[in-house]
């Protein structure tokens, strides 16, 4: 491509150049239908990509305070580790259930009581796993304030985060990614149209 466009719009033409954002028809994990399907889990296949993704991170990530980076499972791990190299910082995540063996550890990976984590996911919907994904790091004993996606789908996770008391801070709505996929003639208008009509 030879203009060069901001990264945030970039990276949003390689979402959809490698097929992470996809038109149709779906069902999702909380249940609800949708005309867009995100699958940012195909970030960790193209490395150039993931490099962007962490640069739209960072443009979040920068503005915040925190000890330590925890990520989702299981979409949010590959992310982490990648913020984590670029950043710094130490990774945790919490495990979708408690170890039955070895430790019993519920929260990979060290911290200590009353440090504070960020929580970093790839997308928000409802907000369902993110708020999981805090019960058990304040359980744990860490502080949490704050959760970071890429990509916010605009469907009430923001409004949930709020109103459990957390910040909720994406790179992107969806909104922003269709107006710059139209922009670029990825998709048509009647296409932008038919998903936000669908959120």
């Amino acid at each position: 491509m030879s203009e060069t466009l901001p990264p945030l719009e970039q990276f949003a033409l390689t979402l959809f150049d490698i097929g992470a954002v996809q038109l149709g028809k779906f069902k999702l994990h909380s249940g609800k239908r949708s005309r867009i399907y995100l699958d940012l889990r195909l970030l960790v296949s193209h490395p150039q990509a993931l490099r962007q993704a962490v640069a739209a991170y960072r443009t979040v990530l920068d503005s915040l305070s925190f000890d330590l980076l925890a990520a989702t499972p299981l979409a949010g791990l590959p992310l982490g580790t990648a913020l984590c190299l670029e950043l710094d910082k130490p990774l945790i995540y919490p495990r979708k259930t408690a170890k039955s063996y070895g430790t019993g550890k519920q929260i990979e990976g060290v911290w200590q009581v009353g440090q504070t984590a960020v929580v970093i996911d790839d997308l928000i919907t409802s907000g369902d796993s993110i708020l999981q994904a805090i019960v058990a790091l304040k359980a744990s004993g860490l502080q949490v304030n704050d959760a970071v996606v890429l990509v916010d789908r605009e469907q009430g996770g923001v409004a949930t985060m709020q109103e459990h008391g957390y910040g909720l801070h994406a790179a992107m709505s969806i909104s922003r990614l269709l107006a710059i996929l139209e922009a670029h003639q990825r998709i048509s208008s009647k296409d932008r149209d038919k998903v936000l009509k669908s959120l």
